[in-house]
């Protein structure tokens, strides 16, 4: 009894195996369908603006709050941000050693 459940186990297992492989024979018939449909939005009706350069924008647009702080000001910034990145780190290894 046990040996015929056995057997029968495998070869369920083999079956499916066997037919999980199989392709599968669909008919899908598929039809492709193109739209020529052009947008006209206006785009190529205006004058393309000119190149953006430093002399055709005012000095502090592109700036943000950062940009206009001096490095002075920004160097406890960069310390927070490498401690915040290597902080777990080191207190993962430490609690790593001190597990042993």
């Amino acid at each position: 009894m046990k040996s015929f459940f056995l057997l029968s186990t495998i070869l369920a297992t083999a079956l499916l195996a066997v037919t999980g492989f199989a392709p599968v024979a669909n008919t899908v018939q598929t039809t492709t369908r193109t739209n020529n449909v052009f947008l006209n939005m206006a785009v190529f009706e205006e004058k393309e603006r000119d190149a953006l350069t430093r002399d055709s924008e005012p000095e502090d647009f592109f700036q943000t709050n950062t940009d206009k702080m001096s490095d002075e000001e920004k160097l406890p910034i960069a310390l927070m941000g490498l401690a915040g990145i290597s902080l777990p780190f080191l207190l993962g290894l430490i609690a790593l050693y001190s597990a042993k």
